[in-house]
């Protein structure tokens, strides 16, 4: 009955948003309103029966109704607290569930915007719910003429007993899911690509109808920052699980599936800014066309990659060629497309402003379009280059994580840099004397804490790469691929440069801010700051942003190139209670065993569990027994190892201790053939760095997006509801 119910819904909110789309688009043609007011209540149709579809996914969940193979293949087989939040996040834990909510969520979007438009009916908005509705079709298509990507299969009758319960847990969520992050990240990083769709819409309709007025621009722009601030928190979870659950010590592998993330991110980083000066210059017309039409691309490739097999990734699904099929021809339709619109509409798209220099705003904002785009378009074409033509360039070759630095590296410092300068110029050109005087004060401010990080990277930097180098193997050749010891030394230092500047530039432009208000209103410096944001919150949560990334770029500089990695061997002995079973001494710190736990839970899955006193390294500890002497203990770790029952699949457990300059962390690999641990340890340094900059880089771009005045043409919209 369930799995008929929900097939059932599924063609139907496919046919109905093919009805939607051609209502719309006939009644735009043709001038009749009332097909076009149908089209509305169709794309609200199309939403109802597509949110019908996700609550049924999630009342199987909840209330362990495994009569859907999909619900059954993906329960949480756990005793965690947290598992009413794991049956919740099983509806996009697997294949076919995240697929049903990512397009839930795009009728959702198209829904609110139907909303929001209902009373006007513009042809531009009309046009674009055509648009987003065709997707939503497509979408919908994937899950109905592909079993392996439809969630309504009913559970075959052996699998379950007369009670409705199942025969055997053979199954269940990956292990590796089981974690808060991983119940947040799905969902927020599908937020953001199914609001991607919105601004690719608004761009083809602009072109369709021709009105290529900052109109598109305006009814769009905000449903694209809400999307990039959910593309930035899916991003920074997914590198918190991945850093905390998969037991390597590091937060991003440059896998196929994190890099579409990237590329999706990177474009998006191009649109906000395009759209920024299409607003308020009138310019980059075409450029906010193609980077709304790029991120959407790039979205559905991300898709395509995890999807058709394409590449491998520990995050990829099983190969599908309906969905191979379905979502090549989304990317290909959505491409000639533009460019045939493109093509057509030439010459409507002069810009009103044209660049006189780069050393201006403009000009900045060229460069780091440019700079977003390219390195958009060069990590996508790297992801995929196992599987292109081996005469093409890298094709057949997989690409390792060393290539990606190589070209990630440079371009971030000099990513970093126009940030910093940026908004010291002028919007045409550039008056030497005023840039010299704008920039005299972050100058000072970037010197003093570019001092502060050479000190580091002299005293504890340094040490580290000699140290890695010291030790040989494989981590001391991974680092030599990077390039010779002086160039490696100078990206640091141009990278440092690059982040002293812009937290100076950033907190001098918001400190100004705050400064202004005081004077000029009286304000306290408390109620200065909120107003800033009150009343500029575009351009304070702006800087505020470029602030935290200014902090992520040290965090990465550390974390990312000066990791000190070590695999250590434990041998407990025969000693009891607070004695020293063995102890080893790793970056400047002691670790000593001082139990070890192992044993079955509930589900049968076997637990090991290492007890670690963490210390300051001392030179000789042999004559030490109790780990009570060996000096100031400064934590305590216990990372495990998990088993399960049911998959014989391993969950690491890392231990970590975090200190304001770097990370000790700890994972425990397993017992060796003569009874010893093996014991992964991690120096991460400045790592505390990306999570309190990316932190911040959200909580500006979620100022920038607070409620402000309507543009004249929206204004001008709400009179008409009026």
């Amino acid at each position: 009955m369930i799995s008929t119910l929900g097939n059932v819904l599924q063609v139907l909110a496919m046919l109905v948003a093919l009805v939607a789309a051609a209502s719309l688009a006939v009644g735009v043609k043709t001038r009749r309103e009332g097909v076009v007011n149908a089209g509305y209540l169709l794309v609200f149709g199309n939403a109802v029966a597509l949110t019908a579809c996700a609550a049924i996914i999630l009342l199987c969940f909840l209330t362990r109704n495994f009569s859907l193979a999909y619900v059954a293949s993906n329960f949480p087989q756990t005793d965690s607290p947290l598992l009413p939040l794991y049956q919740v996040a099983g509806v996009w834990a697997g294949r076919q569930g995240s697929l049903l909510f990512w397009t839930w969520l795009i009728s959702v979007f198209s829904a609110m915007v139907a909303w929001r438009r209902m009373h006007v009916t513009d042809d531009l908005s009309s046009v674009a719910l055509a648009v987003s509705e065709v997707v939503v079709a497509l979408f919908c298509a994937t899950l109905v003429f592909s079993e392996s990507n439809n969630p309504f299969i009913a559970t075959a009758a052996q699998y379950l007993n007369e009670d409705g319960t199942l025969v055997s847990s053979s199954g269940g969520m990956n292990p590796l899911l089981l974690h808060w992050a991983m119940v947040l990240h799905p969902p927020a990083t599908f937020i953001g690509y199914a609001g991607c769709t919105i601004p690719f819409a608004y761009a083809m309709a602009a072109l369709i109808t021709g009105d290529v007025s900052a109109r598109w621009v305006e009814l769009s722009d905000r449903v694209a920052i809400f999307s990039f601030i959910f593309l930035t928190i899916g991003m920074a979870l997914g590198a918190v699980w991945a850093y905390v659950v998969l037991g390597w010590g590091g937060f991003w592998a440059w896998d196929a599936v994190e890099n579409a993330s990237l590329f999706s991110w990177l474009s998006a980083v191009a649109m906000i800014h395009s759209f920024t000066m299409y607003r308020k210059r009138g310019c980059f017309k075409r450029w906010s066309m193609f980077a709304a039409v790029i991120t959407f691309i790039f979205v559905v490739l991300g898709t395509f990659i995890t999807r058709s097999g394409l590449v491998q990734s520990v995050h990829a699904f099983a190969e599908d060629p309906v969905s191979t099929y379905f979502f090549l021809a989304i990317m290909v339709l959505a491409a000639l497309s533009f460019l045939v619109l493109l093509v057509y509409r030439h010459g409507t798209l002069d810009d009103a402003e044209e660049i006189e220099s780069l050393a201006s705003k403009g000009g900045s904002y060229y460069l780091t379009n440019l700079v977003c785009i390219v390195g958009a378009v060069l990590v996508a074409y790297l992801t995929v280059s196992s599987s292109l033509p081996t005469w093409m360039p890298l094709g057949g070759q997989v690409v390792s994580a060393g290539v990606y630095n190589a070209v990630a590296r440079p371009a971030t410092a000099l990513f970093g840099l126009i940030m910093a300068v940026c908004p010291m110029l002028g919007w045409r050109r550039t008056d030497g004397a005023a840039f010299a005087r704008n920039m005299r004060v972050p100058a000072a401010l970037g010197a003093s804490l570019f001092v502060v990080l050479m000190v580091y990277f002299v005293t504890a930097l340094v040490p580290a790469y000699d140290a890695v180098i010291a030790a040989g193997g494989d981590p001391a050749a991974t680092l030599a691929e990077q390039g010779p010891r002086w160039y490696y030394f100078a990206l640091t230092v141009v990278s440092f440069l690059a982040a002293a500047l812009l937290l100076a530039s950033s907190a001098y432009l918001l400190g100004r801010g705050v400064r202004g208000r005081m004077r000029s209103k009286g304000e306290n410096p408390a109620l200065a700051v909120v107003n800033l944001f009150r009343r500029s919150p575009a351009q304070a949560g702006g800087y505020l942003a470029h602030l935290g990334c200014a902090i992520a770029l040290v965090g990465l500089v550390g974390s990312g190139m000066y990791v000190q990695e070590h695999t250590i061997t434990l041998s407990p002995d025969a000693s009891e209670g607070d004695y020293v079973y063995a102890s080893e001494s790793v970056g400047g710190y002691q670790l000593i065993l001082t139990g070890v736990d192992d044993y079955f839970d509930e589900a049968d899955s076997r637990i090991m569990r290492l007890h670690l006193t963490v210390s300051r390294a001392v030179d000789d500890v042999s004559a030490l027994e109790d780990s009570n002497s060996l000096g100031e203990v400064i934590g305590e770790l216990t990372p495990s190892m998990e088993v399960s029952a049911v998959t014989q699949q391993q969950t690491l457990h890392a231990g970590v201790l975090t200190f304001p300059t770097e990370d000790l962390f700890v994972a425990f690999q397993g017992t060796n053939a003569d009874g010893s641990l093996s014991v992964s340890v991690k120096v991460n340094p400045l790592i505390l760095g990306n999570w309190v900059g990316g932190g911040i880089v959200v909580a500006g771009v979620v100022l920038a997006f607070a409620p402000r005045r309507a543009t004249p043409l929206i204004a001008a919209d709400e009179r008409k509801r009026a």
